[in-house]
This record gives C-alpha cells, sequence and structure tokens, in this order.
C-alpha cells in the first residue's frame, strides 16, 4: 500500500484542514440518523443532484482538445467526450483511459470531470473518454451499466477513429463509477480492460448492519477532537446507501456482484486494479474486504491510501493539492505500464 500523509504527517484520525473547515460549515449529520428508514417522500432529488460534485479548476497549460461525440448502443446513443493533446507527442504511447463520473448513479456529468479529464489527457498524453451514462431513476439498474459496457467494446473496436492504437483500455471511476468499473472487470470475457483505477469506488450497497464485514465506526482511527466531524462525512454517504437501494437497484438484491461487487467470486477474466481509498471514506471498510478477497483469488491489486481525506476529494482539483497528486498517479500509470 502507498500511503500519502496528510498535513499532519504521520498521524492518523484527523481531517484534512480544508475539508474540516468545509465540514464545519455544515449541519452535523448524527449516528442514530442513519438508521431511519428511507422512503421517497424523503427524497429531494433535485436538491441531491445540485449538491453532488464540488467546484474545480482547469489546471491543464497546453492546448487539449475536447470533442463531443455519441456512442452506438442497442436501439439508443450514449453522449461521450473525447480529450488528447493537440499535437500528437512522437513518444505518445497511444493508450486510452475511459473515465467514469460518479453521483451515486442518480447524479454527474461529462462537466463534473471536466478539469480531471483534461488534465489527465495533457499529462499522460493519452486520449481520455468519459462516458454519460443513463442516471436513475429515470434508468435505474441495469441501464448505466449497459451503457458502460456496450460502450467500452464500441470504443476498442473504434479505436482507429479515437487516435489511440492499443489493444486493450485503462478504465478508471470515482464513487458510483469506481463501483462501475470494477463490475466492468467482472463482466471482461473479451479482456478489454488492461487496468481498472477506482478511486473510492462504491463497491457495496448493502445497508450498514446487513454487511459483510460488519461495518463499524471503530473500524476508523478518530482523533476526539474531529469526532462528530469525521462521522458527519461517515454518516453522509451511510444515508446516500440507502437512497440508491430506493432509486437506483430497481429491486434487485443488492448482494448481487453487479451491484455490490464485494460479494464477487469468479474473477477468472478480472483485469489488474489500482484502488485509490480515503481514510475517512464510508466505503474504506467495503473496499478492504475486496481488496483482500482481491489477494485470495491472485489479482494484481495496488492500493494507495490518502490519509485525512474523506470521499469525493478527487471533484475537488484546483482547490485541493491531493486531487491534482492523483492525476498524476494516474498519468504516470498510463505511461509507465508496460
Amino acid at each position: 500500500m502507498i500511503i500519502k500523509d496528510s498535513a499532519y504527517e504521520e498521524k492518523w484520525g484527523f481531517l484534512d484542514p480544508q475539508v474540516l473547515e468545509r465540514t464545519k460549515k455544515k449541519s452535523c449529520i448524527l449516528d442514530e440518523e442513519v438508521n431511519k428508514k428511507i422512503t421517497l417522500k424523503d427524497i429531494h432529488l433535485k436538491t441531491l443532484r445540485n449538491g453532488m460534485g464540488s467546484f474545480s479548476r482547469d489546471l491543464s497549460k497546453q492546448n487539449v482538445v475536447v470533442t463531443d461525440f455519441l456512442i452506438p448502443c442497442a436501439n439508443r446513443l450514449v453522449p461521450a467526450r473525447q480529450y488528447e493533446m493537440s499535437v500528437k507527442d512522437k513518444y505518445n504511447m497511444n493508450k486510452c483511459l475511459v473515465y467514469l463520473h460518479g453521483g451515486g448513479f442518480i447524479g454527474g456529468s461529462l462537466d463534473t470531470v471536466e478539469n480531471q479529464c483534461k488534465l489527465i489527457a495533457e499529462r499522460s498524453r493519452c486520449v481520455v473518454i468519459s462516458i454519460a451514462y443513463r442516471l436513475a431513476p429515470e434508468n435505474p439498474y441495469p441501464g448505466a451499466l449497459h451503457d458502460v459496457i456496450e460502450s467500452l467494446e464500441w470504443i476498442i473496436n473504434n479505436k482507429s477513429i479515437l487516435n489511440f492504437n492499443d489493444s486493450q483500455l485503462y478504465v478508471a471511476g470515482d464513487s458510483a463509477g469506481g463501483n462501475l468499473a470494477v463490475i466492468c472487470g467482472l463482466k471482461d470475457k473479451k479482456h478489454i480492460i488492461r487496468r481498472i483505477i477506482s478511486i473510492y469506488g462504491a463497491l457495496d450497497m448493502t445497508e450498514i448492519g446487513k454487511t459483510l464485514y460488519k461495518w463499524n465506526y471503530s473500524q476508523y482511527t478518530i482523533a476526539k477532537e474531529h469526532s462528530i466531524y469525521i462521522h458527519t462525512r461517515l454518516n453522509k454517504f451511510a444515508l446516500l446507501t440507502k437512497i440508491i437501494n430506493v432509486l437506483y437497484n430497481n429491486f434487485e438484491v443488492v448482494e448481487n456482484p453487479l451491484i455490490s461487487p464485494v460479494y464477487a467470486q469468479d474473477f477468472k477474466n478480472f483485469p489488474d486494479i489500482t484502488l485509490v481509498e480515503a481514510e475517512f471514506d464510508y466505503f474504506l471498510q467495503s473496499n478492504i474486504f475486496f481488496y483482500k478477497k482481491l489477494k485470495n483469488f491472485g489479482i494484481n491489486v495496488d492500493t494507495i491510501m490518502y490519509k485525512g481525506l474523506d470521499h469525493g476529494f478527487f471533484d475537488r482539483l484546483g482547490t485541493l493539492k491531493q486531487a491534482e497528486d492523483l492525476v498524476n498517479v494516474i498519468a504516470d500509470i498510463l505511461i509507465n505500464e508496460k
């Protein structure tokens, strides 16, 4: 595991100062709120969608060409956006990274990850393609998954017109996008994917009291003076998981590995994977469980831990230095992996 220290250096249990100050400005979410039942009348979809993502800055310095296009899938078209350098580098390996945005399967868009994708393209000099998969509740499971799987196959079959020549794709995603990336790996019978990069992937939709690994606050190191704020960050996504179960899972059993990959047992064709985690991510416990399962099945898996951070930190490119660091990590993988 690669550990990225926070402002507190080697100390664990403290929220990054920027995250702490932002959390202090919001209402606290108490632990007992996590146990309440969520119904449709409790869900304000527009408010949820408007609150997803954070302000990011365009840190690219060179001319990155951005092109919107449509991917033909069965009986529908899926919007996508391509990023590539305007001047071809003769040493460009012509690899392609497909990026899947987060947003709890109910929000997020091409725009929310625009600056991240642009900077990855610039610093890796590889093609980056972002996919606007369908969102719930208008299109519940398996709409998003079908969009992504069919789009990946179309992209690899049309690589010549998309300006890359690698025979495999890299697939990255954050949160819900990380979930979809991992599930694509489980379904990758044609070996389309070379490596998955899951950024705090939402790999388990099971409610807290029913998890395989017995989710508990005690599994986190939490400094007393930051306790209420860390619990607030954890509880926010515990509640969001309940909302996802109402809006996205479409009455499917959450133990389905194509909804919650932690339940998967077949890793025959699973590609190499990098798991990017945050110290105070609600999904950290499920992802550690998944990491151990992958190791037991002999899968090549790397883990990167960002201390002091919480779920969603990659959204804050340009305001949180760790987000830019993660862009560099992704670019290094694309550049250096043979």
